[in-house]
């Protein structure tokens, strides 16, 4: 009976050893498991602040680029505005320079037609 006590004692006390390792060991990586899972949150979290702001970066350099394609589009219709007025500008110059021309070709006429009658009311 005593051998059984013994042999029961050393059982008892490899399996409660041998539980306790276990659950050291098990421990042990939980832990480590834990540390890399929360070095892994760490960088993700990092990671979703930095494309949150890319993010907002991205949409404010769209808004920017769409405000001065509105604005080019506004420059480019006054600019095609203002070359046909400058065309039309040019056309009604060209207009007065022609009317002034014959103007001045009429006034040449009239002093020659002028010139001749006096030299006839002369004669």
């Amino acid at each position: 009976m005593e051998e059984f006590l013994n042999l029961a004692g050393t059982a008892t006390a490899i399996t409660t050893g041998g539980g306790l390792g276990f659950f050291f060991v098990k421990w042990i990586f939980e832990y480590l498991g834990g540390r890399m899972d929360k070095k892994a949150d760490r960088i993700d979290a990092g990671m979703d602040k930095l494309l949150a702001h890319l993010q907002a970066q991205i949409d404010s350099e769209r808004e920017q680029r769409e405000k001065l394609e509105k604005r080019l589009e506004k420059v480019e219709g006054d600019l095609a505005e203002c070359k046909h007025k400058h065309a039309e500008s040019e056309a009604e110059v060209a207009r007065l320079k022609a009317a002034m021309q014959g103007y001045g070709d009429a006034r040449e006429k009239a002093q020659l037609i002028l010139a001749s009658e006096r030299k006839e009311a002369k004669k």
